[in-house]
């Protein structure tokens, strides 16, 4: 398989995947601003889903932009990181339904973390099939933000079991740390000396 048409069917996925997210959100049948608000949970569980899956297919396709080649173990982590993905518009409309509820938000977030941990996975089989150092091979192997995620991610699990909501509003901090391209991400890190 090329890397365009890897690159092609994750990007139907992820269109798939955004369009069952707004799907899930059932707005009330009174057209008042009273009902509206009552749905406000939805909303932002939506929000907060779409903007982490905007970020992280943003950072796919840099990775991928980066990629000369890609082989069956790119190609199935690559997959694997799709199953994760399928996964969130169903666990966004459960917790979204239940605020505050630990199991819903327990389940948000473990899908999410996965979701991350498998996009390290697919990164280290993009580096390994790509062994040749480039610019952007370079950058990939010296960003740390895989390793801080999965930080993040362990202590947003450890923090539902204190206050569920966490688990979804700490989504935020987990794509803020993806916003940043690897160009600016290694200029960050250089400051930082990290």
């Amino acid at each position: 398989m090329t890397k365009g048409r890897l690159t092609a069917f994750t990007d139907g996925v992820v269109a798939i995947v955004i369009t069952i997210l707004v799907l899930e959100i059932r707005f009330p049948k009174e057209p008042t601003l009273t009902s509206l608000l009552a749905m406000r949970d939805v909303l932002i569980a939506y929000t907060i889903s779409f903007i982490f899956v905007a970020v992280i297919w943003v950072t796919h396709h840099r990775v991928m932009k980066m990629t000369e080649k890609v082989d069956d173990q790119v190609i199935w982590a690559n997959i694997f990181w799709l199953f994760w993905l399928t996964l969130c518009p169903a666990v966004t409309q459960w917790v979204g339904s239940n605020p505050g509820m630990f199991w819903p938000a327990l389940a948000y977030v473990v899908v999410y973390t996965m979701w991350s941990f498998s996009f390290g996975i697919l990164t280290k089989q993009v580096l390994k099939a790509n062994e040749n150092p480039t610019h952007g091979t370079q950058l990939l192997r010296h960003d740390h933000r895989s390793g801080l995620s999965m930080v993040i991610n362990l202590l947003l699990i450890v923090a539902v079991f204190w206050h569920p909501t966490i688990g979804l509003f700490g989504r935020f901090i987990v794509s803020a740390i993806w916003i940043p391209s690897y160009e600016t991400a290694a200029k960050i890190q250089a400051r930082l000396k990290v």
